[in-house]
C-alpha cells in the first residue's frame, strides 16, 4: 500500500491506495499521527484508490477522526468505491464521520 499526502490550503489530504487492512492499517495510523503534528485546520481521507477496506482499516480511520476531534480539526472522507462505501455504511461510520462523493464536494462543504 502507498500513502500519498498533500495540502490544499489549510486542509491535509491523505490518499492511501490498495488494501487498508490488518497489514497496512498500522502504517496508515502512524502517518496520520505524524501529519497531525503540523496542526492542519482539517483532514480529508481520499479513499478513491482503496480496493479493500477491512475492520482494522475502519478502526484506523476512526482513530484518525477521534484525534482530529481532539485537536479541534474538521475531518471527513471522500471518493469511496462501492466496496468501501458498503463497508463504511454497514458499520455505521457514516453516522459520525462526514462522507463526500468527491474532493471538490469535500473541500466546499467540510469546514
Amino acid at each position: 500500500m502507498e500513502i500519498d499526502h498533500y495540502n490544499e490550503g489549510d486542509i491535509l489530504i491523505v490518499a492511501p491506495s490498495g488494501k487498508l487492512d490488518t497489514t497496512h492499517a498500522p502504517d496508515f495510523s502512524k502517518l496520520i499521527k505524524k501529519l497531525f503534528e503540523d496542526k492542519p485546520k482539517a483532514c480529508l481521507i481520499d479513499l478513491s484508490n482503496i480496493t479493500f477496506l477491512a475492520s482494522s482499516g475502519l478502526q484506523s480511520i476512526l482513530a484518525a477522526a477521534k484525534n482530529a476531534k481532539k485537536e479541534e480539526m474538521s475531518f471527513g472522507v471522500f471518493g469511496m468505491q462501492d466496496m468501501a462505501y458498503n463497508v463504511f455504511t454497514m458499520s455505521g461510520f457514516n453516522q459520525f464521520i462526514k462522507t463526500f462523493d468527491s474532493k471538490e464536494d469535500a473541500l466546499a462543504n467540510l469546514l
